[in-house]
């Protein structure tokens, strides 16, 4: 297992968090567990093992952790404000491994990782891409302040903010599915005021795309989203 306090890892962090100046600055911990361990294992075996081979996922998901929190534990000293975690249980429709089974495996570790955060004072962010709405209640409870990406073509952005609004920040919410790609400027500005409008009401929101902007979406679009912010 690598050292997460190898001093080349944070040979220039310092100097990084400095130069963000006045920005909200993260620790980023990305691949965080799921991810991680099925890069390691390899995503059919892992599904597998979480039936078969029970005490082997534990094991490995527990030494995933115990590196996570060194990083969390070393990241944090510095003057960040939180910690992003990357970690993607869902799909187009649903959850990869069911909610279940991320009940059983995923959530007890989160929570180790998300208290260590929480008890240095910082705020956690969680990256996690498709359908996974079913466990918002979940990472509510384990300490999630910040949800992205907000994909509008697998949640109902507009029903999460009314659902979990006054217990999630969230981040993202501008379709790279469909609207930055496919849609004309005019559609961006009018649905980039709309999430303003809608989901910011009352703070608790930051606009973005959904994810990486594709290569393909016209340059008058991403001006046209820049535009809307400017002008709300």
């Amino acid at each position: 297992w690598p050292d997460p306090d190898d001093e080349r890892r944070w040979e220039h962090f310092g100097d990084a968090v400095d130069a963000a100046s006045d920005r909200f600055v993260v620790v980023h911990v990305g691949f965080s567990l799921f991810e991680r361990a099925w890069t390691m294992r390899g995503m059919s075996k892992l599904m597998i093992d979480f039936i078969d081979h029970p005490r082997f996922v534990e094991e490995l998901l527990d030494a995933i952790v115990e590196f996570n929190l060194g990083l969390i534990r070393r990241g944090t000293q510095y003057p960040v404000d939180g910690v992003m975690f990357g970690d993607d249980w869902g799909q187009q429709r649903g959850m990869l491994m069911g909610p279940r089974l991320w009940r059983q495996f995923i959530r007890p570790r989160l929570a180790r990782m998300y208290d260590a955060v929480h008890a240095a004072g910082k705020h956690v962010v969680i990256h996690s891409c498709g359908d996974v709405k079913e466990v918002f209640p979940d990472l509510i409870e384990i300490g999630v302040d910040v949800f992205n990406p907000f994909q509008p073509e697998v949640i109902d952005v507009f029903w999460a903010k009314r659902e979990y609004g006054k217990d999630l920040s969230f981040f993202g919410g501008v379709s790279t599915q469909r609207l930055l790609p496919y849609g004309t400027p005019e559609e961006v500005k009018k649905q980039a005021h709309r999430l303003m409008d809608e989901i910011g009401r009352d703070g608790g929101y930051i606009l973005a795309p959904a994810h990486a902007i594709p290569g393909d979406v016209p340059a008058e679009n991403i001006e046209a989203l820049i535009e809307a912010v400017h002008e709300q």
